[in-house]
């Protein structure tokens, strides 16, 4: 009967344990902490654009690199450079872009268009770059102007309309 009621305390007790186990839930913590840590820290202007259209941090950065890299595209090296240089982690931003090939979706239509349809090539890009990062193609407006926005307030004199130049075929 002793044996019995020990027993019984020990399962008690041990059931009621994990509610209150501080060492357990430390334990579980620390692998969640370490992998946060490592994650690659949001700029302003990828926090700006995650906070006001709720998109992720890569999406975010994939949105942006995809607009740089028709910017770049349209610019010359002298322009882009002037431009870049207002943008923080403009290289990063640039290699988070998805690659489009410009054979395939909307893109690969346009390249088939003639002159017209290579016009809009670099544009069908972006929407076909934020098709693959999940992001709807409204964004892409928003997205702009939250750039430029930034641009105006942080950027080198001029940066903002190289931004409106390099994007122009988008807008």
């Amino acid at each position: 009967m002793k044996h019995t009621a020990a027993i019984s305390l020990l399962i008690g007790a041990t059931l009621t344990v994990p509610a209150s186990a501080g060492w357990l839930d430390k334990l579980t913590a620390a692998p969640e902490t370490a992998t946060q840590a490592t994650e690659p820290q949001s700029n302003e202007l990828v926090g700006s654009v995650m906070s006001q259209l709720g998109l992720s941090q890569s999406q975010s950065e994939g949105g942006l690199g995809s607009l740089l890299s028709l910017a770049q595209s349209s610019l010359g090296a002298e322009d882009f450079g002037q431009l870049s240089a207002s943008i923080p982690d403009a290289e990063g931003l640039l290699a988070a872009a998805p690659a489009t090939d410009s054979d395939a979706g909307m893109s690969g239509l346009l390249s088939k268009a003639g002159s017209l349809g290579s016009a809009f090539q670099g544009s069908a890009m972006v929407y076909d770059a934020f098709e693959k990062l999940g992001i709807s193609k409204e964004l892409v407006a928003p997205m702009t102007e939250i750039l430029k926005s930034y641009l105006q307030t942080n950027g080198a004199e001029g940066s903002a309309d190289l931004l409106l130049q390099g994007l122009s075929s988008l807008l």
